[in-house]
């Protein structure tokens, strides 16, 4: 039975207890709950923290891309050095059935023909080759150099041509909308044809540049204009690597 005193003791320390409404003392109380401002708040901080997140997310994913492209485009040009190795050094010729289809047997998978950056490609393909058509310019005669044109010249060009490998662009990523196999400088417009802002950040929402495969196997990245400024690195005749082209 609870005295006079316990109840006076009760009533005094109501934060701590509630009244029974027949019986007397009760557990304590309660945490409270949140209220609806704390609650707003804490919606706010985490929507802050999750804009903040995304960004730096996004670029790992694309970081990501950038590298599997890269190893793509390796694997590209060390299946064109396997091609030339079993064809007494020659790369294959600038004619159908274009060099996918020549070089499949040693690259194999075939989905190795796409950037991951690249959703939409032509084709389901997004790097395009080097014609070598600075070499061909300067060894045809007119009459070989229309059929080279036309894709009917049936040489390729010799991979000791090249004298510096590790500075001279064997494959390049393409626009996504471009159809092209091969870049050839002989034809001003088949610059136009390489995406060189592909990967990377930059203000404008682009990337600050793109991946390209070497003649001795190796791949990398490039920013920007660096594949034909200041020297033109899909050149092979002194004459076209130091006449550099401007960027599109």
């Amino acid at each position: 039975m609870i005295t006079r005193a316990d109840f006076l003791r009760i009533a005094s320390n109501t934060s701590q207890y509630d009244l029974c409404a027949g019986c007397g003392l009760t557990s304590a109380r309660k945490d409270r709950a949140f209220t609806l401002i704390e609650l707003l708040v804490v919606i706010a901080i985490i929507g802050i923290l999750a804009a903040m997140l995304l960004p730096a997310l996004s670029q790992g994913k694309e970081a990501a891309r950038r590298i599997a492209c890269i190893n793509n485009l390796r694997q590209l040009t060390q299946s064109l050095n396997m091609y030339a190795d079993e064809q007494e050094g020659e790369y294959p010729p600038r004619m159908q059935p274009f060099w996918p289809t020549r070089l499949l047997p040693y690259y194999q998978i075939t989905n190795l023909l796409r950037c991951p950056s690249d959703r939409q490609p032509v084709l389901d393909r997004s790097y395009v080759a080097n014609g070598w058509d600075d070499f061909f310019r300067t060894t045809l005669d007119a009459t070989n150099w229309m059929d080279f044109l036309d894709h009917k010249w049936p040489g390729g060009m010799k991979e000791a041509f090249i004298q510096n490998a590790s500075d001279t662009i064997t494959f390049a990523e393409k626009l996504r909308e471009s159809a092209h196999y091969h870049l050839d400088l002989a034809q001003n417009d088949d610059v136009l044809q390489i995406e060189q802002r592909r990967h990377g950040s930059n203000v404008d929402g682009k990337g600050s540049g793109s991946n390209y495969a070497f003649a001795d196997g190796s791949a990398r990245f490039l920013r920007y204009g660096q594949a034909l400024s200041p020297i033109n690195l899909f050149g092979v005749t002194d004459e076209w690597r130091t006449n550099t082209v401007i960027s599109p």
